[in-house]
This record gives C-alpha cells, sequence and structure tokens, in this order.
C-alpha cells in the first residue's frame, strides 16, 4: 500500500472498484477502469467431466453458489457463467435466490451467456440457431426484467456458422467471445454485412496458466503479455484494455486479490503508462474496447467445423432425429398459427409444447460423450426424439383442425387433402395411409381428372383394412393445401412409363445403366450429358474403410479416413433385381443385399418416372459396432474441377468461396489449426450438397448431417464425389470416454436430381426430399366449413425468399412471420396473406425494437436484402361480423 499512495495512483483504483460495485442498473452502461479486467469464468460443457446430473450439481455447489457468496463478500468481484441453461437449472434447485441473482445480474457482476448453450452451430438448423437466442438472452430480458445478457460464449468449438453473426447482431447480441482462432478482435460477419465484435484469446485457458501463477510471477507474465500486445493495439488503434480470461474446463471462482494488489502496487510494470488491474464481465470489457477509432479487422463466411464426426456419423440416431424435429417444429408451429387464425381462438395453439419441444431440439451442446458419456448420449438422443416426436404430432394436430375447415366435396368420394409445409407451390410425390372406398377405386383432383397412384407394400403393424398408396400431387400451393378424393370405380391401366431390361432403366429423364454393387451410367436427355464418373466409383455404392479418431480432441486438422480394411460393393458382382412389389408405373425400383464383414448392406434405387429424380435408400443391417470403421455413399458427378456448395443454416456455403479467409491458427502448445479453412472436410451439410461445372448440375439431399465431397482415396479422382457419411465407430477423445459403436440397424435416404449449372437450380428439389408432402384422410368436417378446397396461406413472389417459420408472437396475440434469402440477392417481395392485416412491424429476431411498417393495400412488399434474415410482427384485422 506504501507504494500505492507514493505513485498516487490511489484514487485511479478506487475508480475501479467503484466501477465494477456501481449501483443497480448503473455497471452495464460504464466502462470499465481496469485495464487488465479479469474476467472470471468457467467453462461448462452440459456434461463432459462427468454425467449431465453430476456436472449439474458440480455448477450448483462448487461454481455458481461460491460466485454468489464472492459477490456478496466483495463488492468488486464479477462472475460470468457462458450460458442460460446454467441458470435455469440453477434456479430450479434454488429458486429462493432468484431476487439475489436478479440483483447482482442487474449490476452487471453476474453475468450470464446471451444463447441457452454452445451447441455446433452449423448442425443446426437456421430456427434452432435463432431459438438459441430466444432461450438466452430474451428469456433472460422477461424473468429479470432490468437485466440483459450481451455476450454469445462459444469458445471450445473450432467452428462458426455462417450466419451466426447475423443471428447474433438481430437478436441485440453485440459481442461474441470465441477461441481456438488467431487471438485478436475481429468484426466478425455475415454475407449480408452485419458483424459482432468478436475476441480470441487463442484458447480460453491461455490466460489462466498465468493468473494461477504466484502474484509475484504472474505479475511479470502479464507485464510481458502486455508489452508484447501493445504493438498490436497501437496499430489497431485499439484502447488499452487487455483482458485476461479466467476459465478452463470446470474452474470455480477465484479470489484474485493478491495478484490485483501486486499489480497496483506497481501497475507501471508493463511500461511507462500506468495500468490498473481488477474484476469485469466480458459485457464491460467489450463496451470499453468497442470504440469508433478502432481499426478491427472483418471476417466474413463460415469456418467449418472441425469435430463435425462427434455428433453426426457417430450418432446417427439421435442426429437424424434432431433433423427431423428441425423441419417438423416450424412446420407446427406455422400450421397452428394459421389454424388460430382461422378459428379466431388461440385455445388450440399449443404454446407450451412448442416451448418444451424448441427447447428439447438444442438442449444437446457440443459435450457429447465424455465421462459417462453414455448416459450424457443417451439424454441427447432422448431430448431429440422427445423434440421430433412432438413436432410431428402438432404438426398433425394442426392440420387435421385447418382439414376441418375445408368445404369438401363429399359426393364426389372421400377427402384426401395434402399440405405442403415449404414456402413455394411444389410438385411432389405424397405416400399415405388411406382407408379406400372399396378394393378397386380412383383417385380424382378438385376438377374430377383422375391421378394414378401406387399401392405400397404395408408397413409392419399397419392397421386391417388400410392402404398405403404414394402419387405424384401436381402443383401443391405455398404452405398450403390441395384436394383429392378416393371415389369407388376401377382406375385406368396406365402403361409402364419406363423400360426395365436386364441392367438398363430408361423412362423419358434417363437412361440408366447398373452395375454389380452401383449404377454406372445416368444419362440425362433433356441436358444430352452423362451425369456419372464411374471410372473410380459406381453411382450410389456403398464403401467402408477405417476411421481412427474420436470426433473431438486437441487436434488441428480432421482426422481421415485410411484404405485398411477398405471394401465396396462392388468388389462383391451382386447384380441389382427388380422390386416388383414396389415398381409400377409411379416408379421403377431395384434392390441388391450385401453381406458385408460387420453387416448386411441393403439398397434400393427408386427411380421416379413421373418426376424427375431418383431415390436412394440405404439399410446398414446388424452392424456389430467393429472399432473405427466408416461407411461412405458415393456419387461421383461427371464435372471434372467442379464446383461444390452445400446448403448450411439460412444460405448455401459456395466451397472455396463462402469460408473465412486463412487458417484458424495457433491454439495453444503444439495446437495449431493449420489447414485452409476452405480445404477442410467433411462438412456439416443440412438438407443437400451440389456440384456443378458449366454444362451441368447435381443435386443431393441428405439425411445425414456430414458430407464429404473429395475422393478420400489414393490418387484421388479430379471431379466431385458426393459423399454422404453413413456411419463412423469412434471413440469419445476423454480419457475415460465412451465408445460410439452404434450396434444394430441404420437406415437412410437420399434423393439426386440434375438440372442446370448452379446450385439454385436444384436446391428446391433438394430441400423437398427432406420436407415431405403430408396428406390428411378422410378428416373431421366441420359444419360451418369456408375454406376452398385449394387454397396457399403464405406465398410470395420473390423465388429467392424462403418463409423460416410463421408462429404466434410470444407476448401478444399478434405474428411472427420470418424470412431470409437463400440465393444471395435483394429482394422487395411481395407476401400474399390468407387474412387482412391490420398493423405490420419490422421486429428484431427476438420479436422486440418494433418499427411500424405500412402494409400495402395488395399483400405486403417487404424489403429482403441479400442472405438477409428478417422477423416481421402482423396483427391481424378483425374478421367482418
Amino acid at each position: 500500500m506504501t507504494s500505492l499512495r507514493r505513485s498516487g495512483l490511489a484514487v485511479l483504483l478506487a475508480a475501479a472498484i467503484a466501477s465494477a460495485a456501481a449501483l443497480p442498473g448503473e455497471a452495464e452502461d460504464k466502462k470499465t477502469a481496469a485495464n487488465l479486467p479479469i474476467i472470471s469464468s468457467s467453462h461448462q460443457d452440459i456434461a463432459w467431466m462427468d454425467s449431465p446430473e453430476k456436472c449439474r450439481e458440480f455448477r450448483d455447489k462448487n461454481v455458481i453458489t461460491p460466485a454468489l457468496a464472492m459477490l456478496a463478500a466483495n463488492g468488486a468481484y464479477a462472475f460470468t457463467m457462458e450460458n442460460m441453461l446454467n441458470l435455469m437449472e440453477y434456479l430450479e434447485r434454488h429458486p429462493d435466490r432468484k431476487e439475489e441473482i436478479v440483483r447482482y445480474t442487474r449490476e452487471g457482476r453476474m453475468e450470464w451467456g446471451a444463447t441457452f448453450n454452445q451447441p455446433y452451430e452449423s448442425l443446426l438448423s437456421g430456427e434452432q440457431l435463432i431459438r438459441e437466442t430466444y432461450f438466452g438472452r430474451r428469456w433472460l430480458r422477461k424473468n429479470f426484467p432490468g437485466s440483459d445478457a450481451l455476450v454469445y460464449f462459444n469458445p471450445d468449438v473450432p467452428a462458426r456458422a455462417m450466419q451466426m453473426p447475423q443471428i447474433l447482431a438481430k437478436a441485440g447480441i453485440p459481442y461474441m467471445l470465441m477461441s481456438r482462432y488467431h487471438e485478436g478482435f475481429y468484426r466478425w460477419a455475415s454475407p449480408d454485412g452485419t458483424s459482432v465484435l468478436a475476441y480470441s484469446p487463442g484458447h480460453y485457458g491461455n490466460a489462466a496458466a498465468i493468473l494461477g501463477a504466484a502474484p509475484a510471477e504472474a505479475v511479470k507474465a502479464v507485464a510481458a503479455k502486455v508489452k508484447k500486445w501493445q504493438e498490436y493495439y497501437a496499430a489497431h488503434r485499439l484502447p488499452p484494455y487487455y483482458p485476461l480470461l479466467n476459465s478452463v474446463d470446470f474452474s470455480q471462482p477465484t479470489d484474485f486479490g493478491p495478484l490485483i494488489a501486486a499489480w497496483n502496487a506497481d501497475n507501471r510494470a508493463a511500461g511507462s503508462v500506468p495500468l490498473t488491474m481488477g474484476y469485469s464481465s466480458a459485457r464491460r470489457f467489450f463496451e470499453s474496447i468497442a470504440v469508433k477509432a478502432a481499426d478491427i479487422p472483418t471476417i466474413t463466411g463460415e469456418r467449418p467445423d472441425l469435430w463435425l464426426y462427434i455428433h453426426g456419423p457417430t450418432h446417427h440416431w439421435a442426429v437424424s432425429a434432431a433433423r427431423e424435429a428441425a423441419a417438423l417444429l416450424p412446420a407446427a408451429e406455422t400450421f397452428s398459427a394459421v389454424r388460430a387464425i382461422l378459428e379466431s381462438d388461440f385455445k388450440g395453439y399449443p404454446a407450451r409444447r412448442l416451448e418444451e419441444a424448441w427447447q428439447a431440439a438444442i438442449y444437446p451442446d457440443h459435450g457429447w460423450g465424455g465421462k459417462e458419456g453414455q448416459i450424457t448420449d443417451r439424454l441427447f438422443r432422448k431430448k431429440y426424439e422427445f423434440a421430433r416426436d412432438e413436432g410431428r404430432e402438432m404438426l398433425y394436430t394442426a392440420l387435421a383442425g385447418i382439414a376441418s375447415h375445408i368445404t369438401t366435396q363429399f359426393q364426389r368420394g372421400i377427402p384426401l387433402i395434402v399440405f405442403n409445409t415449404l414456402s413455394w407451390q411444389r410438385t411432389d410425390t405424397v405416400a399415405c395411409l388411406v382407408v379406400p372406398p372399396g378394393r378397386d377405386f380412383l383417385l380424382l383432383d378438385g376438377d374430377g381428372k383422375e391421378t394414378a397412384y401406387q399401392r405400397l407394400p404395408a408397413l409392419s403393424g399397419q392397421a386391417e383394412g388400410t392402404v398405403r398408396i404414394e402419387f405424384l400431387a401436381g402443383d401443391v400451393p405455398s404452405l398450403g393445401y390441395r384436394t383429392w378424393y378416393m371415389a369407388k370405380g376401377r382406375p385406368a391401366e396406365i402403361p409402364p412409363a419406363a423400360a426395365a431390361r436386364g441392367n438398363i432403366i430408361e423412362n423419358a429423364f434417363y437412361k440408366i445403366e447398373l452395375a454389380p454393387g452401383g449404377v454406372k451410367s445416368i444419362f440425362d436427355k433433356e441436358l444430352g450429358r452423362e451425369i456419372l464418373a464411374a471410372d473410380k466409383f459406381l453411382g450410389f455404392e456403398v464403401f467402408t474403410m477405417r476411421s481412427v479418431g474420436n470426433g473431438a480432441g486437441e487436434f488441428g486438422r480432421v482426422q481421415q479416413p485410411t484404405m485398411e480394411g477398405f471394401d465396396r460393393l462392388a468388389a462383391h458382382g451382386t447384380a441389382w433385381k427388380l422390386d416388383v412389389l414396389r415398381s409400377g408405373p409411379g416408379q421403377t425400383v431395384c434392390a441388391l443385399d450385401q453381406q458385408l464383414r460387420n453387416c448386411t448392406v441393403r439398397e434400393r434405387l427408386i427411380v421416379r418416372n413421373d418426376i424427375k429424380r431418383i431415390d436412394c435408400e440405404v439399410d446398414l443391417l446388424d452392424w456389430d459396432g467393429d472399432p473405427y470403421r466408416e461407411f461412405r455413399l458415393a456419387l461421383p458427378v461427371n464435372a471434372s474441377k467442379g464446383r461444390v456448395a452445400y446448403e448450411a443454416p439460412l444460405g448455401v456455403v459456395e466451397v472455396g468461396t463462402s469460408e473465412i479467409k486463412g487458417t484458424g491458427g495457433p491454439a495453444y502448445g503444439n495446437l495449431v489449426y493449420d489447414e485452409e479453412c476452405s480445404d477442410i472436410r467433411p462438412r456439416e451439410v443440412q438438407n443437400f450438397l451440389s456440384a456443378s461445372d458449366d454444362a451441368l448440375g447435381v443435386t443431393l439431399s441428405t439425411s445425414v448431417a456430414v458430407c464429404d465431397f473429395r475422393d478420400p482415396t489414393p490418387s484421388p479422382a479430379a471431379y466431385p464425389i458426393l459423399q454422404p457419411i453413413l456411419l463412423a465407430s469412434r471413440r469419445s477423445c476423454h480419457g475415460e470416454g465412451n465408445w460410439y459403436l452404434q450396434e444394430g440397424d441404420h437406415h437412410y435416404h437420399f434423393s439426386m436430381v440434375s438440372h442446370r449449372p448452379g446450385w439454385r437450380n436444384g436446391r428446391r428439389a433438394g430441400i423437398q426430399a427432406n420436407n415431405p408432402l403430408v396428406a390428411v384422410a378422410n378428416p373431421d368436417s366441420s359444419a360451418k366449413a369456408f375454406l376452398p378446397d385449394e387454397m396457399d396461406f403464405i406465398s410470395t413472389t420473390a423465388g429467392n425468399i424462403v418463409v423460416s417459420t410463421f408462429k404466434k408472437a410470444e407476448d401478444d396475440d399478434s405474428f411472427i412471420l420470418r424470412v431470409y434469402d437463400i440465393e444471395g440477392r435483394d429482394a422487395e417481395a411481395r407476401f400474399n396473406l390468407f387474412f387482412p392485416v391490420k398493423s405490420l412491424e419490422a421486429a428484431s429476431l427476438i420479436e422486440d425494437n418494433p418499427k411500424m411498417l405500412k402494409p400495402a393495400k395488395e399483400g405486403l412488399v417487404l424489403p429482403v436484402g441479400h442472405h438477409a434474415v428478417e422477423t416481421f410482427r402482423i396483427v391481424p384485422a378483425p374478421k367482418r361480423k
């Protein structure tokens, strides 16, 4: 203290302490006075260090409860938890401590991350990522009035979704604390230009090693760090605030009083300019550094995930459920909202069920496996399956309710209502169970024109008296429906639409040559072009390799498979056989079964005859869980050096163009992410991936989350080979972690369409395959039915605009319409709604900060910029009596 008084800096130190201990509501508005802010935190997976329950207990007893005690004892202390789930779980255990937590949170000394948890961003759909902010910042503001969360923490995963900065910025979250990237400050931007201020310490645990030393040694180390970074700060015109993040896995609140006192006793250790040290939240640090004069480099694009094996190929059943939930939940809330408007009643709107299902759909974070990982993985799968099942049930309930309001004409036959959950008109196949009016029956559209259908083999457990049929439903309106009728009568004889002779299948679209184990040739008659380059792999050929790796861990590159134990279907000479039970006018189906060393591969090739598409179903049966084995499906595209693109959350990544530039850089020690981000593979894929050259485009929809596009074998081919990764048996990187073996049966589905060059020409087909049309047969009919037999509820004239969701607003009886541009171009999008609009507002992504817009007399004309995600609040006009 003598040195402190002699230096005349007692006032500065007092100011730093006063800033940290400001009155409620003040701390968040002040810049921190500490030039060396210690951000005390604790990196927390839901479960990695132990089972979920034990980790929850540890957070309670060893992290949050001691932090609250330190906050009470020291008015300068601040502590940060990285996500909102930690707070939710703590309040479940300690509801009596809410007011105390409210007080410290309002003061800005107890900080909570602005998202629900810390996910693999590009694994989730766009709406799943958006709901991270609903159950993050929005949840805190609603339940802790006067509090806020402005920092997104996701420091562990070496990845970043292309559109995540836009999601954060439009949810009012301006700051991002990440790591496993070059140490420094960045404006991390999405393609639309919105950005957040990001900070990376290199690795989130780097500063903890310095802070954990004895005070005298820590002072020297901090001084050396500041000296090293002064040139960087000067070059970027940054104010002198050097963050010290104290965070490692399960780190506990620490009293850094001795270090702070030692530094502040002689705070010229870093040079001639005095720098004070003190506690800070991450938010206060960011606010100190976020000055207009700063020259911070901008980074735009996708950082592909290096840990993607841990969730996709190694957890196939769970991630399949997650992907289904991602499609079902927006559809469920959209048609539930439609029903509420039609009935002028919110009683049937499942708000609570949707909330619980959405929370389950984003519950699994980045901590799959770990110690007691079998418990964690089982919980994660259970959450995803709950979300999927709830989504399906709520969707069907809403559709049945809407169908009851359709003025069907029962004299024509039994109604069959086909609903489209996507926001464009489509012609697509629909499969459904029906109870027909007789052994023979006609299927008629609303104009009485006969529609050809095909009987499909019965499903296991199918109810007696039901029949499974499939037909081509033409021109089903955007987010709407069209009605067909089943009537007594004998259907017309439909001549075969395809010729199947030996190993050749030919229809109006393709000439296909089969070969043992795969497809040798697919000739596109419209384009006059061979699609496949089958000199190395056959089309739709399953192959297997050795795949040693752990999915997530301290490595600089994705571990690639090797050729040990390489096997492929073509090596076994198994021929295709015509499946006469599934083949008919609408489709020609061939199948093969091949026993490999560890499982049986069953494959079905479904050539659609009434629509330009080829489907492929793959089963891995009786998989025995052999360690370090991987299975892939190959689609080699005849496009030498073709361009590859794939769907990402709320957009499309073009390989080699849409990634961030450069590498991930040094993390700590010898761990360096040294691979160019554009070269990282495989990739996390949403619904489809595509390859094109100047004459041909091919789009492959995928039911799996992880896909490759380059030949993984020696002497790789120059053309793209689209490869969904079906399965990988690997082990958790935790020293006491579990194996991911997944013994049993696995089922996959894929669809391929060829088209003019460019992914934009195939992206709708790629999305449709994972969002099938839904049929409601013989619905209950209301005596006051008023809807026509065909209708769209929401449509737009802008072909590049996709409706992400339409839902009841969270806080009132208005409705939220969220849309995005998927093709990278500005649009004045005209929307046609099925109800008149009283008022229209632009809103933030979490439904606040409304700005009044003027509805057009006919429909809505809404500006949507390139790559933009926009949210609108709509109040329907009252119905006229």
